[in-house]
């Protein structure tokens, strides 16, 4: 399976994507200072930085990858901003679905990411059990290379586990939405 190296992805995230997505924005209306999230497939930290501004000291972010580079680079992005201050725990995971994560979570994000993952099944019967009740999971696929059928196909698993989804619109480029963990 391709991946991007550290660089590609960096170049992105300092160019590209924050002309079409404003981290904070997109997942500040599903966490709260004090809140425990995860940034699975979290790159080189784009959205990581926003998760430790809006958690904030009391919370914790896991910051989750399959490189060791890139996992690296976004902690230390996370660490070099004033404001995100939330303690770190990075996570290096693999492609074929685990995820070795302890405890519960509030919020979870998998941003253009569920697609790299080969067995998505196994990734959400990892996932789910570490959702608190009320715990909110944003996935967002790319439009560009991640065609509806396969999008849902990503999805399904998490549902017939008892999550609750309703679609997002809003997110520039992506099919997305919000899996509820009742």
């Amino acid at each position: 399976m391709h991946r991007s190296p550290w660089w590609v992805m960096e170049a992105f995230d300092r160019t590209i994507r924050g002309l079409f997505w404003d981290a904070e924005a997109t997942v500040a209306p599903y966490v709260a200072s004090g809140d425990r999230v995860a940034d699975i497939g979290c790159g080189v930290g784009f959205h990581s930085i926003a998760l430790s501004r809006l958690v904030g000291p009391r919370g914790e972010v896991l910051l989750a990858d399959v490189q060791r580079e890139v996992l690296r680079r976004a902690v230390d992005r996370c660490r070099r901003d004033p404001l995100a201050r939330a303690p770190l725990t990075p996570v290096l995971t693999d492609v074929g679905g685990d995820l070795p994560i302890n405890g519960e979570l509030d919020f979870a994000l998998v941003f253009w990411a569920l697609h790299e993952v080969r067995e998505p099944q196994r990734f959400w019967r990892q996932l789910v059990p570490h959702l608190r009740a009320g715990a909110k999971v944003l996935v967002a696929e790319p439009i560009l290379h991640v065609r509806r059928q396969r999008y849902q196909d990503e999805l399904r698993p998490a549902e017939e586990l008892g999550l609750a989804r309703a679609e997002v619109d809003d997110i520039a480029f992506t099919n997305a939405a919000v899996l509820t963990a009742l």
